[in-house]
């Protein structure tokens, strides 16, 4: 047995002396099933929020982190509320990072997608009542 090597799935190990190489297989992880928008309180604590964000995904491969292009948000998805709990938990205890929780904000987009027809005359009063 070996311990205290950092590798994930697919990882090969060979031996020289034996010639054999170990392969370690892949897992199926499914997709997350809850979103989480997360920002550390205090901005000087950015650089210890990403660090601790970087070792969980390391840790935990059904957890994910991405950033919402579109509103800038750190967006934290996992496989339901507790299980996020428990990483916002963590990153208080462990990293002493205080951070905000939140529902992800959504990007509204409207767009014209076909013509419509309209019979409109647009009158200008000058002034007066305009009756």
């Amino acid at each position: 047995a070996t311990f205290g090597l950092d590798c994930s799935s697919m990882d090969t190990f060979s031996s020289i002396e034996t010639n054999q190489n170990l392969v370690l297989s892949s897992m199926f992880v499914p997709e997350p099933v809850m979103s989480l928008s997360i920002k550390p309180k205090d901005k000087s604590q950015v650089d210890k929020f990403g660090k601790a964000l970087s070792k969980f995904t390391r840790e935990d491969p059904t957890l994910r982190i991405k950033v919402d292009n579109q509103t800038k948000e750190t967006i934290l998805s996992g496989m339901g509320e507790l299980h996020l709990d428990v990483y916002v938990e963590r990153l208080t205890r462990e990293f002493n990072v205080e951070v905000e929780t939140g529902e992800p904000r959504v990007n509204y987009k409207e767009t014209i997608h076909i013509p419509a027809k309209f019979d409109y005359l647009h009158k200008k009063q000058s002034g007066g009542s305009g009756q």
